[in-house]
């Protein structure tokens, strides 16, 4: 069904581009060229949009800040415009000639030249047949928070983040959503090469992002970024497998001259969450019209802690126990340490031949908590602390004549902390009790030292009015190395270390590419056709490393039932390890051209061909833009998409301690591959590629001359959606025979299992709607408003209904077990979960030297399975469905030049300390005061200061 919807698509093109051989056009005979320069330091530059006024026909400024325009009719105005400058209007003259412009800076620079979305010159954003946001450093500065995550929340109503709290690989690596779709299917590009995954895997995400596997944004620093353009729109056809929510393009700065400086500090009002942030970037001057841009930047942030005293170690605590209040930590993760830098380099080598590169690298480490082991009460961690509902203790000398589970002695998880050290003094060197090494209990600590390397090199050329080439070769790598302490392997007893480095991940992609446009000239259209052509092979390769001995490996007290592995994350089996490669080569032709003066198609085609597993598809995409008067545009896109299993997704092979039911308490979870016998038993098969259609309509309307109103309506209909299934219940019976079948690495008691399934499909509908009013008086006064309005539904189309198993790994089950790998969890919050409208109204005025920011935030109210439990019931058979409240938040900045190149400002994120209380039952089960789901930052209200320099 795909390829014949992309079918359709290729023959409307064709009829299209067959009709438009009929329109005339009366040709110029004018030609202007000339050098756009910065006014203050006569520098040129690179990427001023130079259009025909009233048409979305024109030019981008070369490196040397050259440009040149032909055919041109006398009587037409010329419009340049350049991000954080004036715009200005020149009028064509009556014959050829030169014509050299000086850019004024803008105090604001509102005008937003994009390149994605299109293989032609660049457009400004209202003159786009997509729509796309552009995010300038002003907005990429303009934050209370340092995480690149945080500041595209804020800037994008669209895009959701994962909040912080305890979620294993998504702590280290937060995933995000872009449309209610996870951002594996959103691509990233760097100056338009595409940027590698992280080797992190979220499989502690929300409902909308769980096992997804994207890049780590990050790992780019936020000073070397000159702009971030977001194509909100499906790009496959043109930009490759993945792109089917829309494209993140990373623009570095090419600067050969100047230095930016920005350092930050701030802390939440509580007290905690101090951060630091240093960020500086240098540009060089190269021989041959080059330039060496370097961009360096360091974070570090110290841990939150929003939690309440568990009931459970309240309990404890009135036993004499030694808990931590709190016992359990909920906030923001600790950053110990990040260092990030990166390159941009370009020269000419030949007339017309220009070599680049760019790339960077980084380490950072960071960590968070986990679920409180309780040592004692109903609630006490099994296989640890008890068995059942007995203490669990360990048999030292298994063959003398003190048998220790049979003591009458032996205190029982009621028991005090007195009797519990009574017995322990007792029965030295005959039994032993956890509480000997964790008298309070634990809560182990997890993070990760991560590192990120990357480098793309190529060359291109060609004159702007023939053929163009472009050829590279781009290699990324990001390597995970896991840690957990505070923790036990219980199988070791008194033995058991208590750190570990339980695996390792590392993510490696290689690309080489060539690209060539051509354009064609068709007298009856209104512009050439920019024909673009290229070939890509591309492979990713994932690699899991075992863990420690003793993170994994079953110790001698595991035949008493004591768990294996570290408790929390277990250590990777060196079975389970291992090398996988996912090759892949696609062909793309893509056609733009202004049929008319008013009316612009684009049409993409790609084949793209997973030879050693998927196959081929071909996906294709139609654009067009008719400006319908001289102030309302309408545009729309038409595409087909894919998405693959990335090679980490396919062979993951991970066990947790994430799940909580109330008859186990914590319980192991088991992340198995969908082809293992255990995950086949209940109904995992061979995973295949997802499939989207996409529809987008929209329209620009400029109100004023400087007002305008974008209105864009989407619809994403993907089928075959590859995700993690929920978390499937297992019974004691079927426990029973996974723990005979030994199909585990020695991992027994595992309670739940989740495994990737092509199971069910969605349709993601919204709206977006943008109003952006700005005005500049003279050179020291200016005003901008932007209102941001994002509306989208997520809706179910089909799911693999509920069934029914009587016999699993062979044996025949005495009670069949209901089996729905789409959870009742999974199937409400994928609905639910991100609220459905957000707002976002931000206005900025600048005033001799006072700068000054406001901005608020609408969240819509959003729904919630409570301790995300699988079947959103709790305590047997009641509604656990939480529903929340929408939210206001409000941030401020005030900002003051010290002098005309330095600037200080004093902001607060969240000034009114707005929030959303947990579930008084959660906060007193799980410690959570405020709700797990909460899509924006739940630490309350901070401050930072800021100091940012801008030297030419």
């Amino acid at each position: 069904m795909n390829s014949t919807y992309t079918f359709r698509i290729i023959r409307t093109v064709c009829g299209i581009v067959a009709m438009s051989c009929i329109v005339s056009w009366a040709w110029g005979q004018i030609t202007v060229q000339g050098t756009v320069t910065e006014q203050r330091t006569g520098t040129p530059l690179a990427g001023v949009t130079v259009e025909i006024a009233g048409t979305a026909m024109g030019t981008v400024t070369a490196n040397d800040g050259t440009y040149r325009l032909d055919n041109l009719q006398e009587g037409a105005t010329l419009l340049f415009r350049y991000l954080g400058y004036m715009a200005q209007r020149h009028a064509v003259p009556a014959i050829s000639g030169v014509l050299d412009v000086e850019m004024e800076p803008g105090v604001l620079g509102l005008d937003e030249v994009v390149i994605v979305g299109s293989r032609r010159q660049g457009r400004l954003v209202t003159d786009a047949a997509v729509p796309v946001d552009v995010l300038g450093p002003r907005e990429l500065e303009s934050q209370a928070s340092t995480d690149i995550d945080d500041v595209l929340r804020t800037q994008i109503p669209s895009y959701y983040v994962l909040r912080h709290g305890i979620g294993d690989e998504a702590t280290i690596v937060r995933p995000a959503a872009l449309r209610g779709l996870p951002t594996d299917n959103v691509i990233v590009l760097v100056n338009g090469k595409r940027r590698h995954r992280s080797g992190s895997i979220a499989l502690s995400g929300s409902s909308l992002n769980e096992g997804a596997q994207g890049p780590d944004l990050n790992m780019i620093p936020s000073i070397a970024l000159s702009r971030v353009e977001l194509l909100r729109d499906a790009a496959t056809a043109q930009y490759g497998a993945d792109a089917v929510a829309g494209v993140f393009s990373m623009r570095l700065r090419e600067a050969d001259h100047g230095l930016n400086f920005r350092m930050q500090g701030g802390q939440y009002t509580q007290g905690d969450g101090r951060y630091a942030h240093l960020a500086i970037n240098k540009g060089l001057p190269l021989p041959s019209n080059g330039f060496l841009n370097l961009s360096l930047e360091y974070r570090t942030a110290d841990p939150t802690i929003r939690s309440a005293q568990r009931d459970d170690a309240r309990l404890l605590a009135s036993r004499g126990y030694p808990v931590n209040d709190p016992a359990q930590i909920w906030g923001s993760p600790d950053v110990n340490y990040g260092v990030v830098g990166f390159a941009n380099a370009g020269l000419d080598i030949a007339p017309g031949v220009r070599a680049y590169a760019f790339g960077g690298g980084g380490r950072r480490q960071q960590e968070g908590g986990f679920f409180f082991r309780a040592p004692g009460t109903e609630t006490a961690r099994t296989s640890v602390f008890r068995f059942g509902g007995s203490r669990a203790v360990v048999d030292l000398v298994p063959n003398d004549d003190v048998v220790c589970n049979d003591l009458k002695d032996l205190p029982s998880l009621d028991a005090t902390f007195a009797q519990v050290e009574d017995f322990i003094a007792g029965y030295q060197g005959k039994c032993f009790l956890f509480n000997q090494l964790f008298p309070g209990g634990f809560t182990p600590r997890f993070g990760a030292d991560v590192y990120d390397a990357s480098l793309t090199a190529g060359v291109r050329g060609g004159p702007s009015d023939g053929l163009k080439w472009d050829f590279s070769v781009s290699g990324g790598r990001s390597w995970l190395d896991f840690f957990i302490y505070n923790t036990v392997n219980a199988s070791y007893g008194p033995d058991t270390p208590t750190s570990f480095k339980p695996r390792e991940y590392v993510q490696q992609e290689a690309e080489v590419s060539a690209a060539f446009s051509w354009p064609l000239k068709i007298e009856r259209l209104a512009s050439p056709v920019n024909l673009a052509w290229g070939a890509t092979w591309r492979t990713e390769i994932f690699e899991s490393r075992p863990g420690n001995t003793e993170s994994w490996k079953a110790g001698p007290y595991a035949d008493q039932g004591f768990s294996v592995g570290s408790n929390g994350y277990q250590g990777l089996n060196p079975a389970f390890a291992g090398r996988w490669a996912r090759p892949n080569v696609a062909v793309y032709v893509d056609a733009e051209a202004d049929m008319t003066q008013n009316w612009l198609l684009n049409a993409a085609v790609r084949y793209e061909n997973f030879y050693s597993q998927f196959g081929g598809t071909i996906n294709g995409k139609v654009a067009t833009r008719l400006r319908a008067t001289d102030r309302i545009i309408l545009r729309g896109t038409a595409s087909t998409g894919f998405r693959a299993p990335t090679p980490g997704q396919a062979n993951l092979n991970v066990f947790r301690t994430t799940g909580f039911s109330v008859e186990h308490g914590l319980i192991e979870v088991g992340v198995l591959p969908s082809v293992h016998p255990i995950a086949q038993a209940l109904g995992g098969q061979e995973l295949t590629p997802e499939r989207a259609k996409s529809l987008s309509l929209g329209t620009v309307t400029e109100i004023g001359p400087q007002t305008t109103l974008t209105v864009d309506f989407f619809n994403i209909a993907i089928s075959d959606r590859l995700a993690l299934t929920g978390s499937i219940p297992l019974t004691d019976e079927i426990v029973k025979i996974v723990d005979e079948a030994d199909l585990l690495g020695g991992v027994t008691n595992i309670r739940e299992v989740r495994f990737y399934a092509n199971d069910f499909s969605t349709r993601s509908r919204g709206l977006d709607v943008l109003l952006d009013w700005q005005r500049q008086v003279g050179q020291n006064v200016a005003f901008a408003t932007t209102l941001a309005w994002n509306w989208t539904v997520i809706e179910l189309t089909r799911f693999t209904p509920p069934g029914q198993i009587s016999s699993f790994l062979g044996q025949t089950l005495q009670n069949p077990v209901a089996l729905s790998l789409l959870t009742p969890q999974r199937q409400i919050e994928i609905e639910r979960l991100a609220p459905r409208n957000r707002v976002n109204i931000t206005s900025r005025a600048s005033w001799k030297s006072w700068r000054g920011m406001v901005r608020f935030s609408w969240f819509d109210e959003w729904a919630a399975c409570r301790f995300r439990a699988s079947s959103c019931l709790v305590d047997g058979d009641q509604d656990g469905l939480d529903f929340y409240d929408g939210v206001w938040l409000t941030d401020l900045e005030l900002g003051y030049l010290i002098r005309e190149d330095w600037q200080l400002t004093l902001g607060t994120f969240n000034v009114f300390d707005a929030n959303s209380a947990a579930h008084p039952a959660e906060t007193g089960r799980t410690g959570n005061l405020y709700s797990r789901s909460t899509p924006f930052d739940y630490n309350g209200t901070a401050f930072y200061l800021r100091l940012t320099a801008h030297l030419h």
